[in-house]
């Protein structure tokens, strides 16, 4: 008995061509995910995420077993096997008689084929197996993401059949369905050459010439560009009537003209923006595209250079859902998971590690994440790989290296140097750019081509000889490569391709005056970033001006040493890593004085920051400290692995509200250690820096710690240079207002109020009359509360309109007025948020979205709250915030209240009471809802809330809300 099996579509069982029932849906997921990693043992947690994700039954593990035993009875003939393998399960079976395979099978056959003809016929097979969207009816993350690549794979087929059947004299056969993807695709320039060469082969030429001229017109209305090189031949190839049989075409220099503009960029924030065209590759984009679709880990390998980054970005533009964690400005061996965590807005979660807090963030999502520049991180960058892989079902991993992961499971995609054409395509566009109307065709013939042979069709080498062609011809950039002396940076050793890159660096190196490579080496101990007043202070020679400074880095940018960014307030300078890489070597003995020059730098940033942040252009300081954030990251080390506890005091001290309020909690880390050096005990920042230690550990939940650190300053009531927030009373003051409603908290706040009153400073009365003015909300002295708020808003618009006062003023009122009128209140918590968005305030921004939603779910309709509440929880689940985040559950719950979803409810009426929250339902109403329930499904109720932490908690509210939510009426 023959079994057939597919997933191409619904997931099927086929016995002798007669279809067969496969029974309940999610044992349709269980077969599904064996099928689809066919041959490969799924261990049962695996299975268990891919089938539920978030939501497991209760005895999962024996649900899964009882599936797999009726599975196992299903598809049993004798070349069909669903065993046991080590911790989970695999489904063994021909590969030819489950369609995805199959497909995958033909697609490889029809890539392998000598014949046009054979591969157009064997591509059409391969397409034929499907007969819908993939995995139809299943529907965890899992299989969506799966579902995703699949699509990719497809449409990579179908484009290479197209070319082979037009070989094979098939015009005919795909005129009607090329005119239709080209209606569909207007700007893809293959389908557009596709469509002309069965145009002009069907004898209709005028239609193919429309065509182009078509497309011409298109490409430059939308990107002002025209048609690329390959779509320009095909016109040829019309005009001169080459085009009516196929004809290989040779690699040549292409013609002067500009790759087509940078698509317009996707809508997420978390992929680098593309500054130059992307040139070739299309048969790497291909392999890593197929990679990622059989795997969920690969990893692209090459020299560096060579343009490992730029594949991984290009197929992560066009996969859609993805995140780029850049691992470069990392010292070696650094924190991977903190730069992940960085790269995803993710803050540490309290009573977790960082790893476990973002593999926990990552578990149900569904997305692709990017680690770049792993080489020198390794051991971190597999090990959360491997977490990742092991936990995240519906995560797929793409790393680049110039070494493998190490990883079981990972997929290696070497990615070589560029092919002939494509490296000199890559010159011409870039040679264009340094001297606008260069034509290549005036060159001495075969410079070009020689010039890109010479560097090993490196991109990187490429691109820096390319810049100098402001000055040179290709011939003499050519000439300079050929010198032995620039190949001295590598050893015999070393592999050729190795040593040409080192030759393009090292050329362009040797070429910079003096006082040029000077300044070049220096700035390569700045990860993130420098702008000319950090230049100037931690690379100029004594006695430069900053005039001088500003001419020697126009100078570099010129000579493609350094890049600029123009975005924001100020002009950014930044090394490649690969230039960084070089200057650091050169250094070699001055590295420790450029390390402290560099540790200087990053202190008067933070210095002038510190001021900044509380003046009406915080938003523009928050965008340089978060810019330089790697480099306060490595001065802050430094300093510590020195022993300098002035320096590490003095950079710790004046940046909290950014780091607590917009990046993450590391620095309560660097607080404590910065505070416990030789010498801390007693400077006169310890206070403040111990302070920010404090404010640390009430952010991530630790209250007894907290208490500790804020009272070993002795409690003065104001200490010098502490910030907002760190102050030590006000942390001791908050908790009292957290843990017992806040009397205490309300007149330390009431006393703070009198002292700042004849200080004079501004920020100071600000920031307590927003304390006290929340503090009083708290206690139920609304009309007071409502007085302070009032003068704070004032004040804060007399003191100059800093955001985050004027947003504090406004978040008061708002709680001030939530009972009394809401409508008006929602209008000021929704001016409140909007306000801490704009200078990138991501704790108090989730804080007043939390109250707003609050509001809706006591006076607005089901779907307006609903829609209120879970971008706060998402919020603070990506924040690490506990206490805050079990008061958005209690909100949540009320309105799982109104909707009258019991079981959930008591669920989180117990997960409430195991946190030590307070309790959502009185004795009454709980035994009301367990005798509504019955006793199993309320012993199950309570059972799944005792035993839940945040995050399964959020879970029950998320799917709670969205399943029970009704539509808006519109």
């Amino acid at each position: 008995m023959a079994v057939e099996f597919r997933v191409l579509g619904e997931v099927a069982v086929l016995r002798d061509g007669r279809p067969v029932d496969v029974g309940h849906a999610r044992q349709r997921c269980v077969l599904a995910v064996l099928l689809v990693e066919l041959g490969r043992p799924v261990p049962t947690d695996e299975l268990i995420d891919r089938v539920w994700a978030d939501r497991p039954p209760y005895r999962a593990r024996n649900a899964l077993s009882a599936y797999v035993s009726r599975l196992r009875t299903l598809v049993a003939a004798p070349e069909v096997e669903l065993a046991r393998a080590g911790t989970g399960y695999a489904l063994t079976a021909d590969p030819a008689s489950v369609d995805l395979h199959a497909f995958r099978l033909l697609a490889a056959q029809a890539r392998a084929a000598d014949r046009p003809a054979d591969a157009a016929a064997l591509a059409d097979r391969a397409l034929a197996s499907w007969r819908g969207t993939p995995l139809g009816s299943v529907d965890t993350p899992w299989f969506a993401a799966v579902r995703t690549s699949l699509e990719a794979e497809r449409l990579a087929v179908l484009l290479d059949r197209n070319d082979a059947a037009l070989a094979a004299g098939r015009h005919a056969d795909l005129l009607v369905e090329l005119t239709d993807a080209v209606r569909a695709h207007p700007l893809d320039e293959r389908l557009a050459g596709q469509l002309m060469l069965a145009q002009v082969r069907s004898g209709r030429q005028a239609d193919a010439l429309a065509s182009f001229r078509a497309v011409r017109a298109r490409l430059a209305d939308e990107l002002g560009v025209d048609p690329g090189a390959p779509l320009r031949a095909v016109h040829q190839r019309i005009l001169t009537g080459d085009a009516a049989t196929p004809t290989p075409s040779a690699p040549t220099v292409p013609a002067p003209r500009p790759e087509p503009a940078p698509e317009p960029e996707p809508a997420t924030p978390a992929l680098p923006r593309r500054a130059t065209s992307f040139v070739g590759r299309r048969a790497d984009l291909d392999r890593v595209t197929a990679a990622l679709a059989a795997g969920s880990l690969v990893t692209l390998t090459g020299l560096g250079g060579v343009g490992k980054t730029r594949v991984a970005l290009e197929v992560a533009r066009h996969g859609g859902g993805a995140w780029f964690a850049e691992l470069a400005p990392l010292e070696d061996g650094g924190p991977v998971s903190q730069a992940v965590a960085t790269a995803l807005h993710l803050q540490q979660r309290a009573g977790a590690t960082i790893e476990q807090t973002v593999i926990e963030y990552l578990r149900d999502r569904e997305l692709l994440l990017v680690l770049d520049n792993c080489e020198h991180v390794l051991a971190g960058a597999a090990g959360l790989a491997e977490q990742v892989l092991r936990h995240c079902p519906a995560v797929t991993v793409l790393a680049t290296s110039r070494e493998p992961l190490g990883v079981e499971g990972e997929r290696i995609v070497p990615i070589d140097p560029l092919p002939p054409h494509d490296a000199a395509t890559l010159f011409v566009d870039r040679a264009r750019a340094a001297r606008p109307g260069f034509d290549p065709e005036a060159e001495k013939p075969g410079a070009v081509v020689d010039l890109c042979r010479r560097l090993d069709g490196l991109p990187l080498g490429i691109e820096l000889a390319a810049a100098r062609m402001r000055a040179m011809n290709a011939a003499e950039v050519a000439s300079r490569l050929a010198d032995p002396s620039f190949v001295a940076g590598g050893s015999r050793a070393t592999p050729t391709r190795h040593q040409s890159l080192a030759a393009a660096v090292a050329w362009s190196h040797r070429l910079l005056s003096d006082r040029e490579r000077t300044l070049f080496d220096r700035l390569s101990v700045f990860a993130g970033g420098v702008d000319l007043d950090a230049a100037h202070a931690a690379c100029a020679e004594p006695g430069d001006t900053e005039a001088d400074t500003a001419d020697l880095l126009t100078a570099l940018v010129d000579k493609s040493m350094v890049t600029v960014d123009h975005a924001g307030d100020a002009t950014w300078y930044r090394l490649l890593e690969t230039m960084r890489r070089y200057g650091r070597e050169r250094l070699g003995d001055d590295l420790d004085a450029a390390r402290e020059r560099h540790a200087r730098a990053v202190l008067d940033l933070t210095e002038r920051a510190a001021a900044g942040l509380v003046g009406p252009d915080e938003g523009q300081w928050v965008e340089r400290l978060l810019r330089a954030w790697d480099d306060v990251r490595i001065a802050v080390g430094w300093a510590i692995a020195r022993q300098d506890a002035d320096l590490a005091l003095r950079l710790v001290v004046g940046v909290p509200d950014v780091a607590y309020w917009c990046v993450g909690y590391e620095l309560a880390d660097w607080a404590q250690d910065a505070v416990r050096l030789p010498g801390a005990a007693g400077h006169p920042l310890a206070p403040a820096v111990l302070g920010a230690a404090a404010r640390g550990a009430f952010c991530l939940g630790d209250f007894p710690r907290a208490v500790r650190l804020a009272r070993e300053t002795g409690v003065p009531e104001w200490v010098e240079g502490a910030s907002r927030g760190s102050q030590p009373g006000d942390v001791l003051a908050i908790i009292d207002v957290y843990e017992g409603g806040g009397p205490d908290g309300h007149t330390h706040y009431a006393r703070q109020v009198e002292l700042a009153r004849p200080s004079g400073d501004l920020t100071r009365l600000t920031w307590t009359l927003s304390q006290l003015s929340l503090s009083r909300t708290f206690l139920g002295a609304t009309e007071a509360a409502l007085r302070d708020a009032e003068e704070c808003l004032a004040v804060a618009r007399a003191a100059g309109g800093n955001p985050t006062g004027v947003a504090l003023g406004l978040l008061s009122i708002g709680r001030a007025l939530q009972d009394t009128d809401p409508a008006t209140a929602l209008a000021y918590l929704d001016e409140s948020a909007a306000t801490f968005a704009s200078v990138r305030n991501r704790w108090f921004a989730a804080y007043a979205g939390m109250y707003a939603a609050a509001t809706h779910v006591e006076h607005s309709d089901v779907p307006t709250a609903t829609a209120a509440l879970l971008p706060v929880l998402d919020a603070w689940e990506q924040l690490g915030e506990r206490s805050q985040q079990w008061l958005t559950l209690l909100f949540s719950a009320r309105l799982l209240i109104r909707l009258g979803a019991d079981a959930e409810v008591v669920t989180l009426h117990h997960a409430l009471v195991a946190a030590g929250q307070p309790a959502l339902l009185g004795a009454d109403r709980l035994a009301e809802l367990d005798a509504s329930l019955g006793a199993v499904a309320s012993e199950a109720a309570a059972r799944r809330g005792a035993t839940a932490d945040g995050p399964a908690a959020i879970a029950v509210v998320r799917s709670a809300l969205r399943v029970r939510t009704p539509a808006p009426v519109a």
